[in-house]
């Protein structure tokens, strides 16, 4: 009798010391399995988006308020709102489109952006939400804009050895800027309430859709 009760005991202190970790990998997999949601449909807006840039028949105005749209409803204070949000309740997007012209000599033109929504700042434990700026745009330094150049001075080549008119180029880029918020509050630990998802996507310009400009 005596025996069984301490091994009652044992178990008891061991599921004791077990559960703690129990409880974070639980809560670690909910927490991921959340932000990896969120980064598909920051992905999917992207994706979205630079197949209408690209067309080139669509306002970048437009461009935008389709990738918004995309990511659906989510529910916010009891009220059903956009998962992708510029303005209140509580902004967390920011969308950056940017065109750069690509002459057909290769002479890069300059750059015309469109920018819309927000972009949230995280600072030790400070959160602030801000309207994007060009500034947060990561276009020049992470897009290969001279091998788009390159390339359109090569098939320019091609074209004219074919007898075709050369035709000038233009690049799209799309950039999504989202605030994911944790599910719980991991400050006390040290760790961000916020977490910054970001998705890019460059294309050019298919040719229909220059020749109709």
């Amino acid at each position: 009798m005596m025996r069984k009760q301490k091994q009652r005991g044992q178990s008891i202190v061991e599921f004791a010391i077990v559960l703690p970790f129990l409880l974070l990998l639980i809560i670690g997999m909910v927490e991921t399995a959340f932000a990896l949601r969120s980064y598909l449909y920051v992905n999917t807006a992207c994706r979205e988006g630079i197949r209408f840039a690209a067309r080139g028949r669509y306002t970048d105005v437009d461009t935008a308020r389709w990738m918004l749209a995309s990511g659906g409803y989510t529910r916010l204070n009891n009220q059903q709102v956009f998962f992708f949000r510029t303005t209140s309740p509580e902004p967390n997007t920011g969308v950056i489109i940017t065109r750069i012209p690509i002459r057909a000599d290769g002479t890069i033109g300059q750059q015309v952006r469109y920018i819309t929504g927000t972009i949230t700042l995280v600072s030790g434990n400070e959160i602030s939400t801000v309207p994007i700026t060009p500034d947060y745009s990561r276009v020049a330094r992470e897009v290969n804009i001279e091998r788009h150049r390159d390339e359109t001075i090569a098939i320019n080549q091609q074209r004219v050895a074919q007898g075709y008119e050369a035709l000038d180029n233009q690049v799209v880029v799309v950039e999504v800027f989202y605030a994911h918020r944790t599910l719980w509050n991991y400050e006390p630990l040290g760790l961000p309430r916020v977490l910054n998802l970001y998705s890019r996507s460059v294309m050019r310009v298919v040719s229909d859709a220059r020749q109709t400009q």
